[in-house]
């Protein structure tokens, strides 16, 4: 145990971050650790699952609240990751690995310091990704990391880092998959708000976006009525509010 923990110290110094995996540095980086987990069939992977786990922890108990991209312990913190994510994708430990490896790390970290291990992790998504389903293996893994952060942000004031993990989840999987499609057409059609008063002058540009939520709220009111009569009215209201959103930004600019 003790022989692969030295061999990850050596591979992750050897390890340059850089915005995307660089697949051949890290093998490169990696030849002495895959060459002992190869000589040691019987328990090679899991003895460097298990150094990984213990280094990956270490590090992270070391870690302050809040940390400088520039900090040398959350460099080898990502570059670990690398090399746990380049280990995943070839087949040199589980496919889920570096998923469980990620939750397990960012459950120790504060939020602060796990939106920059989910900034890394969103620059190697395409490698991350390969070959997941939401069904299983490491797709089930992820979103359980994921639903973890989620449960952790708060919303008032990292709502941002909310969303990009939202957004991961929802790139992570095709529009078709069946976890994610509304089967039975169920909808909430309790929340939606009213609008306040406004002044004259406000009154159209308000009105036509609030108007847009009861579509979102019931997607089948653009199919009710007259023939085209919904589509057409979220239509005219969603130019409004977008006309007006841009000029909004010109006038910032």
């Amino acid at each position: 145990m003790n022989e692969y923990r030295l061999l990850i110290e050596r591979a992750v110094d050897s390890v340059e971050l850089k915005d995307e995996l660089d697949v051949v540095a890290v093998e490169h980086a990696t030849a002495e650790l895959k060459a002992a987990i190869v000589n040691d069939k019987d328990s090679g992977q899991r003895d460097v699952e298990f150094a990984l786990h213990l280094y990956l922890f270490d590090l992270a108990q070391q870690l302050p609240v809040t940390v400088g991209s520039d900090s040398a312990n959350l460099k080898r913190l990502l570059a670990a990751i690398d090399i746990a994510t380049l280990f995943s994708d070839n087949g040199t430990t589980d496919g889920s690995f570096v998923f469980m490896l990620l939750e397990e790390t960012m459950d120790m970290v504060s939020i602060s310091v796990a939106s920059e291990i989910f900034a890394h992790v969103e620059q190697r998504a395409h490698v991350l990704r390969r070959g997941m389903t939401a069904t299983g293996g490491k797709g089930i893994v992820m979103l359980k990391m994921c639903n973890g952060l989620l449960r952790r942000i708060p919303q008032a004031t990292m709502s941002e880092f909310a969303g990009r993990v939202q957004v991961f989840v929802g790139n992570s999987f095709a529009l078709s998959e069946r976890s994610g499609v509304n089967l039975r057409g169920d909808f909430d059609r309790t929340s939606v708000a009213q609008p306040a008063n406004v002044s004259d002058e406000e009154d159209s540009v308000y009105q036509s976006f609030w108007s847009m939520q009861q579509f979102f709220a019931d997607p089948q009111l653009l199919t009710k009525g007259e023939e085209g009569t919904g589509v057409t009215q979220f239509i005219n209201a969603a130019t409004i509010a977008l006309e007006e959103f841009r000029k909004t930004n010109n006038s910032r600019s």
